[in-house]
C-alpha cells in the first residue's frame, strides 16, 4: 500500500513538471463539406506540429520558426505581425470550439490532394480574418506519415482504449450484480419501491450485449466509421492513456555513484580530516597519525591520548612482514585501542545509573 502511494505521488509530481508534446494531444473531428477528418496538433511560441487523418492515410507536418516565417510571407505578403500572434491565431482557428461550429462563416477549410508521380501530400487550406477584418490565409502541408507515427498516435492507443473499456465494462457488470443482490435482500425484509417506474429486472450481461448489437445505434456507429470515438469521454480516455504511457516510458534518472564515499571500517559515521573540529591527527600519538588519517573511523571523542608516548605498539609489524600485513596490523591495533577506550568511558556511567534507579 505504501509503495503504491509513493508511486502515485511521484507520478503527480512528474505531471506537474512535464511539458506536453504532440502524443498527448487529443484527436478532434473536422468536417469539410462531406468529408470527415481527424486532426491533432500542438502549437508552441514559434512553431507547430499537426497530424491529419482522412480515415485512409495519416499526414503530418512539423513547421519550424524559419519555415513558418517564409510561409507567412508567401501566403500573406501584406500582413505584418509577430510570429507569436499568428501562431496563436492558428491555434484559435483549430480549437475544438471552431471545429465543431458548423454555422461559423469566419473560417473556411479546403483540402487539396497531390498524388504520384508528384510527392504524395495533403494541403489543408484555412481562410480566416485577423483582428481589424484583415484577411488571413494559411496552408497546412501534410506529408504521408510513417507507420511508426500511425501506430504511436492512433492504432496502439485505440487498442489500449478498447481493452480498458472492456475492463471497465466488466467492473460495472460485477457492480450491477452486487446491486441486484442488495435489492433482493431489501425485498426479503419487506421493502418496496415508492413508484412502479423505479422497478428493474436483474441484470443479464449476455442479454444486454445482444440488445446492444441489435440496436440501430450500433449500425450508426459502423456507418460513422468511428468518427465519434474522440467525442467527450473518448477524448479524456485517449489523453489519460497517452499520459500514462509517457509516465511509464519516461527516461530513467541517473543513479548517484558511491565510489567516492570512504569505507567505514568501524561501522560508525566517517569523519573527514578536513571537517571542522579536532581531527584524529591531533589526538593520536605521532606513531599512529599517518595510519589514523587513512582509516578515518570515528568511534567516540577520547579525552586523552590512546597510547602513552614511548609505549610499545601491540601488533606492530616485524621486519619480515609485507607492507599489506603491516597496514592490517596497524588498523587492528587502532580499532582495539579505540574500543577499549570507549568501554572505559562507558563503565562509570553505567554504575552511576544503577545507583540512581
Amino acid at each position: 500500500m505504501e509503495s503504491g502511494t509513493t508511486s502515485s505521488s511521484a507520478e503527480l509530481e512528474w505531471r506537474r513538471q512535464w511539458k506536453p508534446d504532440l502524443a498527448t494531444q487529443v484527436w478532434q473531428q473536422i468536417q469539410i463539406k462531406k468529408q470527415g477528418m481527424l486532426v491533432k496538433f500542438i502549437f508552441r511560441d514559434d512553431c507547430y506540429e499537426i497530424l491529419l487523418y482522412d480515415m485512409i492515410t495519416m499526414w503530418s507536418e512539423e513547421c519550424s520558426k524559419d519555415a513558418f516565417i517564409k510561409k507567412a510571407k508567401r501566403l500573406n505578403p501584406n500582413v505584418e505581425a509577430p510570429v507569436a500572434t499568428l501562431i496563436q491565431h492558428l491555434k484559435d482557428d483549430l480549437s475544438s470550439q471552431n471545429l465543431s461550429s458548423k454555422s461559423s462563416s469566419r473560417y473556411m477549410y479546403k483540402i487539396i490532394y497531390s498524388r504520384p508521380p508528384a510527392e504524395s501530400k495533403i494541403t489543408l487550406q484555412l481562410f480566416s480574418k485577423l483582428p481589424g477584418n484583415v484577411p488571413f490565409r494559411w496552408e497546412f502541408d501534410g506529408r504521408e506519415a510513417s507507420s511508426d507515427m500511425y501506430a504511436q498516435h492512433l492504432a496502439t492507443p485505440l487498442l489500449i482504449m478498447v481493452s480498458e473499456l472492456c475492463r471497465q465494462q466488466g467492473e460495472l457488470q460485477n457492480l450491477l450484480t452486487k446491486k441486484d443482490a442488495e435489492i433482493e435482500d431489501y425485498k426479503a425484509d419487506g421493502a418496496k419501491v415508492s413508484r412502479r417506474s423505479l422497478l428493474t429486472v436483474p441484470f443479464d450481461a449476455k442479454a444486454f450485449r445482444n440488445e446492444m448489437t441489435q440496436s440501430k445505434f450500433f449500425e450508426r456507429q459502423i456507418q460513422s466509421q468511428g468518427k465519434c470515438t474522440f467525442d467527450g469521454i473518448g477524448q479524456e480516455l485517449y489523453k489519460e492513456v497517452m499520459m500514462k504511457n509517457a509516465w511509464l516510458n519516461k527516461p530513467e534518472e541517473p543513479e548517484h555513484s558511491d565510489e567516492d564515499v570512504p569505507e567505514d571500517l568501524s561501522g560508525d559515521e566517517v569523519q573527514s580530516v578536513n571537517e571542522t573540529g579536532p581531527s584524529w591527527a591531533n589526538r593520536l600519538p605521532p606513531s599512529l597519525v599517518a595510519n589514523a588519517q587513512t582509516v578515518g573511523a570515528s568511534v567516540g571523542s577520547p579525552t586523552k591520548s590512546i597510547t602513552p608516548k614511548g609505549s610499545p605498539r601491540k601488533g606492530a609489524p616485524s621486519p619480515g612482514r609485507s607492507a599489506e600485513d603491516a597496514e592490517l596490523a596497524r588498523r587492528q591495533a587502532l580499532e582495539k585501542r579505540l574500543a577499549d577506550e570507549k568501554a572505559k568511558r562507558d563503565l562509570p556511567v553505567k554504575k552511576k545509573k544503577k545507583k540512581i534507579f
